[in-house]
């Protein structure tokens, strides 16, 4: 949400009117220059005069004010970027006020329903922006405590009237009303120690509190009264304004004080509320539209389906349609204005009177017939194009709008996808994207939160080189299982033991069995051993950013931590008598098990960031001793390890890829003595360098700075502890989940910050990964890839050793027994990428990312390891970017995500333990990653195709009602006649056709609900744009064409006289056939919506009656009265009273809807897809037990997803596998061929990289899944044939035949299409022309289109019977190839040639010897004496 100023005075910059503003120029996009000029934002306080004027605290949020909202709304109403039907009608409007193409009498009668659709957009827009006003008055309207100066007491008042400067009295439990500094706070407690705890659930969504604290020079201010605020006087140079919500950066200098630093723990930030102390006074720095919480709410990506995108471009498409159309309409004008004129002179033009039709009785000596003609044309041409204007819909945009919104409330409404644990249902927030949920190709995942849990369990930990804890975790236990491995009786007998002991002492985030570690604390392994025990268990305790709540109730102590990571490592250290219990004025305190209390002073804190990936503690004990206490992840840590200490780092680190292996987390925990003096010194220079505003500011924009290479002074020479385990369970259905997604072709990739071994385990037992043996797993990890040749070579060569093996599998299917099936997801081993974030920052070099991209196309699963949340990002803009048809999805919990979820197509946010930043950045909202399958897999598939059938249905039914006149107007002399009523065609989209077409988008089904769920596979047609692209939309365009022409014509022959007006005598006028013809239209376009409806509940059979009922009962009234269209009076009531009216309508209707009827019977009986048959199991109620028996589907064919062109132009080196380039250009080229087997493998790897996936040669997109036995050993025949593997013993037609195939496999014409058009292009185009085979040989199907029909004779004939023998064999017997004699057509041109050359006395010199002609001839007699002996005995059989 975007927001926006307001012109209320309230707010109006605050201050002296002849003071500077405090931001600087440009904002707020400034210059270097501007931040020059004003670097900081600088506050006076006290009683001193402001020197800068201030935003005020008034806010809004709304788009609209009551005196913007019609300029605004319709700015954006009519944006020809997204509302191009708007704006197209409304040029039309204006084109219908010019009288002379005018065919509504100069009324722009399209405003009728182009304003219902603007007026029905503007409601949604108004009550939308209704509730943000009401948010906003609510909160401009909240009170506050004031601190009034002159008064020196506290008053009342509104968040609005609150200004820079201000003191203001923040009681508990209240919300804070803008940014602030805390000066002072009134603790529950005796003792004043300036702590303050936050809760910003509402800011970033976390429920945990977090510790604030105030200011050390104004900490006690307020001790003796409020009284003494009127002392501090002094000034706050700070930041400007941005949206950071987790930094802060600024200085206090109060008169007669030093300077002291302001950081993000002393400030409270509009919007959060303030817990555990009874009031805290705070001095308002940021205001209004500058607060963090405002700046932060900035729109999001304004993110548009593909359908929608799609419908833009085929916009454009159906307006050149229209186009032609017109300029036919035009041109036949024009030819019957030549034909006619001469019998015609009164129809002449006549310029004396400009634009006027004028009627004549004396032909005019000046007549110029070619501008008259010229002239008439281009009138015709603009009176076609309004006639026919309706071939945009004006509806499209409120209908599509409409079913989304309702298809967004069941998606909200689905208790399947409610967790009640939590009262979380699923959340729409951007319902444009409804349809792109069911087109999903790739899916990119976090791991922590997302895939887990993300409630970490203390589960085991290495200390001084001793591993402790026992037992094994459910990732481990999945692991072991899909790589066939056996856990120990030792393992399981522990996990159990953990689990029992885990319940008796019911201790929070410890899953732990294993006492040997408390007799090692005691000194069982020695006094050495056990004081390493107690100083790991010490950094534990000590080194988080964990907060202890008192309960008074209870006196328990809760634990509040924004990292789960910290609070799980907290509550191990507590279990093992290192309990966290206090942090008060820079004094932590540690209970020990023997019930005495350790007081640790913390001197300075280094937090964790994903940069740094560690967080430090310098700590003074009790007995004065300075020592350094660092955690982080292994490997920045390693690299930090003083020396000698090789062979506790290899032990440790062993145990550590034992953990990993496991899927647990692990840290690297150190420690370090400090000399005293050593450390005053550095601290005095950190200290200094972070009251450095250049230094923070180069620091937050992430770039060298004095402080970060301060800490690495501090944070080397570490001594190593040891290392912790901590456990994040896999969410419930997780498994499931990815396996469903991954069989309904969607590739999934998990993108962790996790170890390699820790991501790879957890994959595997999600079932993303497969063990070894059965998926090929391409690790590139750890410093072996770090360069860029290596990183190049690994990459091109996994990609060539992929096409040796498809090239292997291609051979081996050649040799095996035909007769057996072969289980084809076995015969190429899938592939797997795993990669870690420093090899993949390599990767994504410009000349490297091309191999990656290619190599990734690949594989079936990539896993992401160490990434950080930028990589995480660019791995979703390089497939979405760089690959064609490709649809995205990212879906995360936490702040780390936002970046990768904004830059998918879809973003999904779940609402876990990590806040709600990714649910704020997010389309959807969920609760558990399970949800998925069911958003996608039904509620994505339903809407898409839903949506498909609306979008295609909504522009044939305006095709049929516009192109009707066109059709008409052969009959009138293209004069553009109108014979429909205006009134109809006005209501048409409104009333006649709207609301069946928006039920079937919203509740029609073809599939039941657990059918969807229970086959994945229908899924696939999403990705595969089978339900709406440009030849499906073409189609439905074609078939109304072709229906009008039906509508317009049948009715010329079959409508008699009608009895009309009242005489004795009998017409059959214009109108009556207008009216017959307008009502097909409607009859027609609703029964085609029925043929195309699988469920018909009551109320759409209801609403399809009224809706065609409307138009008798509306085409009654409309010519009952003379005054509404006098030309059409008694009109309607005549056709009722006409018999042949009633004959005219069903007979049209029989010859509409029987193509749709016989097609789709046709599909169902003989060609049935997936969901047909499901339908009928389905409807019929055929039960469990037939269904099984019934279906046995495979996994649909993966979608064609192919790097652009200008990725694979830039991949020299594999341009070889990449190109289906024919090699050679002679017959020698071929034998050079056929000697070398390197070049011929390289040939089927080409072949193999242009037919991309083996089910492709059988089914058309999109098409069924359905395989028998024979289909099976069809397909595998079919492989053999068309990449060449067949046994000619040399012969120079095998490389000629293969290297033609190869090229004609490359231009996309595939032998084994669907179905063999008959006919050639002049007689012989793509016939092969080489014999292939010795004992059964085949030649490829003929490809031909209709031009050929044009050359009819024998040549036609014979090639038109070798086509309809490849139909003859189907789809399920592919193409065979048969060879072909010499045409006769070719047989008498050569003999031509012969005679002429003869005559010339030439010499016709042949291309081969004769000895070897012979052989040929006489081989390809025997071939085909063959065939026709197997043709003869396979005739009973197809008779039978």
């Amino acid at each position: 949400m975007s927001v926006s100023s307001n012109s209320s005075p309230r707010n109006s910059m605050v201050g002296g009117k002849d003071l500077p503003p405090s931001l600087p120029g440009n904002w707020p996009n400034p210059s270097q220059h501007d931040l020059d000029e004003r670097p900081t934002r600088n506050i006076h306080l006290g009683n001193l005069p402001q020197t800068f004027i201030f935003n005020s605290n008034f806010i809004t949020t709304s788009k609209f004010t009551k005196y913007n909202f019609l300029p605004k709304f319709l700015a954006m109403c009519f944006n020809p970027h997204k509302k191009m039907a708007n704006v197209y009608f409304l040029v039309i409007a204006g084109m219908q006020t010019i009288p002379i193409i005018t065919n509504t009498a100069s009324l722009p009668t399209v405003l009728m329903p182009l304003s219902f659709v603007v007026v029905v957009d503007g409601i949604f827009a108004a009550l939308e922006d209704y509730a943000r006003h009401e948010a906003d008055a609510r909160a401009n309207a909240s009170k506050t405590s004031i601190y009034d100066m002159d008064k020196r007491e506290i008053a009342e008042g509104e968040w609005a009237d609150l200004k820079v400067g201000d003191f203001i009295q923040i009681h508990n439990r209240q919300v804070i009303p803008a940014d602030v500094v805390i000066i002072s706070c009134k603790e529950k407690g005796e003792i004043t120690e300036g702590r303050a705890y936050v809760e910003t659930k509402s800011l970033d969504g976390e429920t945990n509190l977090k510790m604030r604290r105030a200011l050390k020079c104004t900490m006690n201010t307020t001790n003796d009264g409020l009284a003494n605020l009127n002392e501090l006087e002094g000034e706050i140079e700070m930041e400007h304004p941005n949206k950071i919500i987790d930094t802060f950066r600024g200085t206090i200098k109060l008169v007669g004080e030093e300077k002291e630093v302001i950081d993000f723990s002393n400030v409270l930030l509009r919007g959060c509320i303030l817990r555990n102390v009874d009031w805290a006074m705070a001095v308002v720095v940021n205001t209004g539209l500058d607060t963090k919480i405002m700046m932060s709410n900035t729109e999001a990506p304004n993110k548009i389906s593909s359908l929608e995108q799609r419908i833009s471009k085929e916009i454009k498409r159906i307006v050149l349609y229209l186009i032609l159309v017109c300029a036919l309409g035009a041109i036949g004008a024009i030819v019957w204005d030549i034909i006619k004129m001469k019998e015609a002179y009164y129809l002449k033009w006549s310029d004396s009177l400009g634009l006027d039709w004028w009627i004549v009785e004396i032909p005019d000596p000046d007549y110029d017939p070619t501008t008259e003609f010229f002239l008439s044309g281009i009138v015709q041409y603009f009176y076609f194009f309004l006639l026919m204007a309706n071939f945009v819909p004006v509806s499209l945009y409120v209908s599509m709008s409409t079913v989304k919104f309702f298809q967004a409330h069941f998606i909200e409404a689905d208790l399947e996808i409610y967790h009640e644990e939590t009262d979380t249902p699923t959340k729409v927030r951007t319902m444009a994207l409804n349809e792109e949920l069911g087109q999903i190709s790739h899916i990119f995942s976090d791991k922590t939160g997302t895939l887990t849990c993300n409630i970490m369990d203390f589960r085991k930990c290495s200390v001084n080189g001793v591993s402790y804890g026992m037992g094994v975790t459910e990732i481990a236990k999945a692991a072991a299982f899909l790589n066939g491995e056996e856990i120990s009786e030792d393992d399981l007998a522990g996990e159990a033991m953990a689990r029992e002991h885990a319940q008796m002492h019911k201790q929070d985030h410890v899953n732990w069995y294993d006492q040997s570690i408390r007799f090692d604390l005691v000194g069982a392994k020695g006094d050495e051993h056990a004081q390493k025990l107690q100083d790991f268990f010490t950094v534990l305790g000590l080194c988080h950013s964990v907060i202890p709540e008192h309960v008074e109730e209870t006196g328990e102590i809760r634990l509040s931590a924004s990292s789960p990571d910290d609070e799980a490592l907290v509550c191990g250290a507590k279990f093992f008598g290192f309990e966290f219990v206090d942090r008060t004025n820079g004094i932590a305190t540690l209970k020990k098990s023997s019930g005495e209390n350790e007081e640790f002073e913390i001197l300075e804190m280094i937090e964790f960031n994903s940069t740094r990936k560690r967080m430090s503690v310098v700590v003074r004990k009790q007995n004065g001793d300075l020592e350094l206490y660092c955690k982080g992840a292994d490997t920045v840590m390693v690299p930090l390890l003083k020396g000698d200490q090789e062979k506790l780092l290899e032990t440790t680190c062993q145990h550590m890829t034992h953990y990993a292996k496991e899927g647990l987390r692990t840290l690297m925990i150190c420690k370090r003595v400090l000399d005293a003096e050593w450390f005053e010194e550095w601290h005095n220079e950190y200290k200094e360098a972070s009251v450095d505003m250049a230094e923070i500011e180069r620091k937050l924009m992430g770039v060298e700075n004095k402080m970060d290479k301060l800490a690495e002074v501090l944070e080397c020479k570490l001594v190593l502890l040891g290392s912790s385990a901590i456990e994040d369970k896999l969410q419930d259905g997780v498994p499931e989940c990815i396996a469903d997604l991954a069989a309904a072709g969607i590739k999934i990739w998990v993108l962790t910050g996790d170890k390699v071994e820790t991501a790879i385990n957890i994959a595997i037992a999600c079932q993303l990964l497969q063990p070894n043996e059965y998926m090929e797993q391409v690790v590139i990890a750890g410093s072996e890839f770090c360069s860029k040749a290596k990183m190049k070579k690994k990459l091109i060569d996994s990609i060539r050793e992929y096409e040796e093996d498809c090239a292997t599998a291609a051979s081996d299917m050649e040799d095996a027994d035909m007769s057996a099936e072969i289980d084809l997801d076995n015969v190429i081993k899938p592939r797997a990428l795993v990669i870690d974030g420093p090899c993949l920052i390599i990767a994504m070099e410009e000349d490297i990312k091309p191999y990656l991209l290619q190599f990734t196309q690949n594989c079936k699963a990539v896993v992401g390891c160490r990434v950080s949340p930028d990589q995480k990002r660019q791995m979703v803009e390089l497939v979405r970017s760089n690959v064609v048809g490709v649809k995205t999805l990212a879906i995360g919990d936490g702040a780390n995500d936002v970046a990768m979820i904004q830059a998918a197509h879809v973003g999904i946010g779940i609402s876990g333990q990590e806040g709600m930043q990714a649910v704020n950045a997010s389309d959807y909202a969920i609760a558990q990653f399970k949800y998925l399958r069911r958003l996608l897999l039904l509620h994505g598939r339903y809407n898409y195709r839903r949506m498909s059938k609306l979008v295609c249905y909504i522009f044939y039914k305006n095709i049929v009602m516009s192109i009707t006149q066109f059709w008409f107007a052969f009959n009138t002399g293209f004069s553009g006649q109108k014979f429909y009523f205006e009134g109809g065609i006005q209501m048409y989209n409104i009333l006649y056709t709207c609301f069946p077409i928006m039920l079937l988008g919203i509740f029609d089904t073809d599939v039941d609900q657990k059918y969807l769920l229970k086959y994945p596979q229908l899924y696939n047609n999403g990705i595969r744009d089978a339900f709406f692209n440009s030849r499906v939309f073409f189609s439905w365009v074609f078939t109304g064409t072709v229906e009008s022409l039906i509508i317009s014509i049948v009715p010329l022959f079959t409508l008699t006289n009608s009895f009309s007006r009242g005489t004795d005598w009998e017409i059959s006028s214009l109108w009556d056939y207008g009216a017959t013809s307008f009502t097909l239209v409607v009859l027609v376009t609703n029964l085609k919506l029925m043929l195309n409806q699988y469920q018909f509940p009551w109320f759409c059979l209801v609403c399809i009656i009224v809706s065609v009922g409307s138009w008798f009962a509306t085409g009654i009234m409309m010519t009952s009265v003379m005054e509404v269209d006098f030309r059409g009076y008694k009109v309607y009531e005549s056709l009722l009273n006409n018999y042949s009216y009633w004959l005219t309508l069903p007979l049209v209707l029989v010859l509409c809807g029987s193509r749709d009827f016989f097609y789709k019977g046709f599909q169902r009986a003989f060609k049935p897809q997936l969901h047909h048959v499901l339908g009928e199991i389905s409807r019929w109620d055929l039960g469990e037990e037939k269904e099984g028996e019934a279906l046995k589907f495979d996994p649909p064919p993966d979608p064609r997803m192919v790097p652009r062109k200008s990725v694979l132009s830039k991949m020299e080196d594999i341009r070889d596998l990449l190109e289906a380039t024919p090699v050679g250009g002679n017959n020698n080229a071929s034998n050079n061929i056929a000697n070398n087997e390197e070049a011929e493998l390289e040939l089927m790897q080409r072949v193999r990289r242009a037919s991309r996936t083996l089910s492709d040669f059988v089914l058309p997109k999109g098409l069924g899944y359905a395989f028998s036995a024979s289909d099976l050993l069809t397909i595998q025949e079919e492989r053999k044939i068309v990449l060449g593997q067949t046994n000619t013993s040399g012969r120079r037609g095998k490389r000629a035949s293969i290297v033609e195939m190869a090229s004609g496999i490359g231009a996309g014409a595939v032998g084994g299409v669907t179905a063999v058009v008959g006919g050639v292009v002049h007689g012989g185009v793509a016939v092969v022309q080489e014999v292939v085979g010795v004992g059964e040989t085949f030649v490829g199907g003929v490809f031909g289109g209709v031009v050929g029909v044009g050359h009819a004779g024998e040549a036609v004939i014979d090639e038109t019977v070798v086509g309809l023998k490849a139909v003859g064999t189907g789809i399920k017997r592919a193409s065979r190839i048969v060879t072909h004699a010499e045409s006769s057509r070719e047989k008498a041109e050569r003999e031509e040639r012969e005679r002429r050359g003869k005559e010339l006395g030439e010499v016709v010199v042949e291309e081969v010897d004769e000895e070897e002609d012979e052989e040929e001839d006489e081989e390809e007699d025997e071939e085909e004496d063959e065939e026709e002996d197997e043709e003869e005995a396979r005739a009973p059989s197809t008779t039978e």
